[in-house]
């Protein structure tokens, strides 16, 4: 009876049945806190045109193409923080179905439905989820350029919509993140080992060639890359969970444990991986990615820390040769014990923090700024690191930083009629723009200062020195230290 079901109501069910499980425990917040700034500017950039209003949207440079993606959530739930999330629960789910199918296909049904049950209880999947970032989008794009690519080498045509679509696809994938660069280089590596025809070949070796220079030229996506990123934290973070009170460098022990076991892995299956299109893709993202090894690398990481490490187990379980149930799986039922435990442990610590409001630093930040932004009747007008987080936030119109000047009559010119400016005076790369605004003295009031920013109110009109405002402004700039964000500078 359950044969007659088709495969599409399954999956429909599994969705819904997990996302519910994810909405019904609490671990995804229907708000814009911890929103990814890259999904935050395509979620207003559509919900802009939808509903036809003007916002500082544009200035903030080229969006990654998750804009596309989300034309959806803009046509028919526009300002809906709950249909963007449930959007990204579902990717989420498509992703894992797809690494299902592609484990499947490779070691078989056993290890394919361990591995992707463990995945979707992952902390770093469900962390990905609630702040829509980058990586659940990234492998679904894997996952459809594999089944275009099957289809295309299927089909006899070799110019046909399968090869636009897939076109397409990597230039979504391109923007993303640096690690979508890895589906052109392995779609690219596997025409050249086993291409369908040499005329073939060059043309998919040309459309990839074409749309990859495209993309680049238009300098387009890679939002708030965090360039430099320590893999040994982000991996931490992946499989302990997410304390949202400490800082993102604090943790690597456990980190290192699973970066010893992701080099093991992809040193022994490096040329399995290699043979197939979504391996080849794993495996480039995981390398690409180092240069960038933020949380969605750490998925990636993940990904093949489980859908590799479970087939290897299970071989070396049956090499022990001991009759039974408990020498035959005996060592796969309790690392699925263990892993399951402590991947449970860290989302209930997760779903605590959500019920009890407990914000990160830059979140605290920004809604220090939102009741600043409260009175309507208040003239607000701000510049933010995080633009399309804060507007979200502050529900009034933000736009990106203002670049450093020569000098700080020429910064204070610029500025027009923004009355507020929040960034990390922490951060290097602004080291020069807190020293500007620290040296406007009497047109400047330090709002609030945290270890993660500094908010600064800008005088609308210019008279007297404020008295309150010498020694706060002093500190800005002083002992910068690196961080992980770097928002692409805005010319005014």
């Amino acid at each position: 009876m359950f044969e007659r079901i088709p495969k599409s109501a399954w999956y429909l069910l599994i969705t819904c049945l997990w996302g519910g499980a994810m909405i019904g425990f609490q671990l995804i917040r229907f708000n814009a806190y911890n929103l990814d700034e890259g999904a935050a500017m395509a979620l207003l950039l559509n919900w802009s045109v939808s509903d036809q209003v003007v916002n500082p949207v544009t200035t903030y440079g080229g969006p990654d193409f998750r804009a596309l993606l989300f034309i959806p959530l803009g046509l028919y739930w526009p300002g809906s923080m709950i249909a963007a999330k449930i959007f990204a629960l579902i990717f989420c789910v498509v992703a894992a179905l797809y690494l299902f199918n592609w484990c499947r296909e490779t070691e078989g049904d056993e290890s394919a439905l361990i591995a992707t049950g463990l995945f979707v209880i992952t902390p770093v999947l469900i962390y990905l989820a609630d702040t829509i970032s980058t990586g659940p989008f990234l492998i679904s794009i894997f996952g459809a350029g594999l089944y275009l690519d099957k289809k295309y080498r299927a089909s006899p045509h070799s110019i046909s919509s399968l090869y636009f679509t897939q076109m397409l696809m990597i230039a979504v994938s391109v923007t993303l993140h640096p690690m979508g660069l890895a589906y052109p280089l392995a779609l690219a590596w596997q025409w050249h080992t086993n291409p369908k025809s040499d005329k073939q070949k060059k043309q998919i070796w040309a459309g990839i060639a074409i749309t990859v220079a495209i993309i680049l030229v238009m300098q387009t996506g890679w939002i708030s890359i965090a360039w430099g990123s320590n893999p040994l934290s982000s991996l931490h973070y992946a499989i302990m969970g997410y304390n949202l009170r400490e800082p993102y460098l604090d943790h690597w022990i456990a980190g290192a444990i699973a970066a010893a076991l992701l080099a093991f892995l992809i040193y022994r299956d490096f040329k399995r991986l290699s043979q197939n299109l979504m391996g080849s893709m794993l495996l480039g993202s995981a390398l690409i990615g180092l240069s960038a090894a933020d949380q969605n690398w750490a998925m990636i990481a993940a990904a093949l820390i489980l859908y590799r490490g479970i087939p290897a187990l299970i071989a070396l379980n049956k090499s022990i040769k001991t009759p039974g149930f408990m020498g035959q799986r005996g060592l796969v039922f309790a690392a699925i014990m263990a892993v399951s435990l402590l991947f449970m442990q860290a989302d209930k610590s997760y779903a605590v923090q959500i019920i009890n409001e407990v914000l990160t630093p830059r979140d605290q930040l920004i809604q220090r700024l939102a009741e600043e932004a409260a009175d309507p009747n208040q003239p607000f007008l701000a510049a933010s690191q995080w633009p399309a987080q804060t507007m979200i936030v502050c529900k009034r119109d933000v736009f990106k930083l203002p670049p450093p000047r020569e000098n700080s009559e020429n910064l204070l010119k610029s500025l027009g009629n923004i009355t507020h400016i929040v960034f990390d005076h922490r951060d290097i790369k602004n080291n020069r723009l807190a020293h500007n605004i620290a040296e406007l003295g009497g047109y400047t009031e330090t709002v609030d200062i945290q270890p993660s920013g500094v908010i600064v109110k800008i005088r609308v009109s210019v008279g007297e020195p404020l008295n309150s405002t010498g020694k706060d402004l002093e500190s800005i700039g002083e002992h910068p230290q690196k961080d992980s964000i770097q928002p692409p500078a805005q010319n005014k």
